[in-house]
């Protein structure tokens, strides 16, 4: 009996010797905490530059005064851009209309997509090179609309938007018009690879 005994508290010692060890060599670690994050996401058309006209006639005199109507105007938002070309004389006539983009908001931004939209004048046909064709007229973006560029904070960007007669067609649209709008991204590591 007596080695019975000295067997349990030989057990006893061992198991307790295991759990003071086991004690000392672990730990639980707590994290607690709050993150937040905040950003403005805001990119708009900021200006118009001197447009460049080849073989343009105005037909509509909108102030009623002999003065031009506007070819490219900036909503009160600054989101939509309203494109209007009266008329082009001859296949290869054109408008060159030079844009500024700026970021306003606190988030870098990157162009997605430009989007068309309350098209008059004539039948659009998309193509798939980020330009659009009315009828007989050719739209196309070059500048930001052509790279994959980031635009950050107070920053900007130009492109150049060019509507011209197409010089395989033989009819003119005339009062042709589209809204334009900008769709950005935020740039994240995703789209900043992308």
């Amino acid at each position: 009996m007596k080695k019975q005994n000295i067997a349990i508290i030989g057990v006893v010692a061992f198991i307790l010797a295991v759990a003071v060890g086991y004690a000392l060599f672990s730990d639980t670690l707590t994290i607690s905490g709050t993150a937040t994050a905040k950003g403005d996401f805001d990119v708009e058309f900021t200006s118009v530059g001197e447009i460049k006209k080849v073989g343009y006639t105005e037909t509509n005199d909108s102030h009623g005064d002999g003065t031009e109507a506007n070819i490219a105007v900036i909503s009160a938002d600054k989101n939509t851009l309203t494109i209007t070309v009266n008329k082009l004389d001859y296949p290869g006539a054109y408008v060159e209309i030079p844009v500024t983009i700026t970021n306003k908001g606190s988030i870098p931004a990157k162009l997605k997509n430009i989007k068309e939209t309350n098209v008059t004048g004539g039948n659009t046909v998309t193509n798939n090179t980020g330009s659009i064709a009315i009828d007989s007229l050719d739209i196309t973006y070059t500048g930001v609309a052509a790279s994959d560029a980031t635009i950050d904070t107070n920053a900007t960007q130009s492109m150049i938007i060019t509507v011209k007669w197409n010089e395989d067609k033989e009819t003119s649209v005339e009062n042709a018009q589209f809204k334009i709008e900008l769709e950005y991204e935020q740039v994240t590591a995703t789209t900043a690879g992308a």
